[in-house]
């Protein structure tokens, strides 16, 4: 973990608090980042969207997740 000194709106801290009920400064910011990752990973998911071929046979995977029906 590395320590930095870092400028933060007291309205956006206050507006983030309040909403997800955590308190600690350090606490809000990992949480921010973890979020924005987490954003930014599934919009590159998104990006995939119509480029991948599909290869397999859902009722087949289907009846291996759930067992023979």
């Amino acid at each position: 973990m590395s320590r930095t000194v870092i400028d933060i709106q007291d309205d956006l801290l206050r507006k983030a608090q309040k909403l997800t009920g955590i308190t600690k400064k350090v606490e809000i910011v990992n949480y921010a980042l973890k979020r924005l990752l987490e954003q930014k990973e599934f919009e590159q998911v998104l990006e995939l969207r119509g480029k991948v071929k599909w290869e397999g046979n859902l009722d087949e995977m289907r009846r291996d997740r759930h067992g023979s029906r």
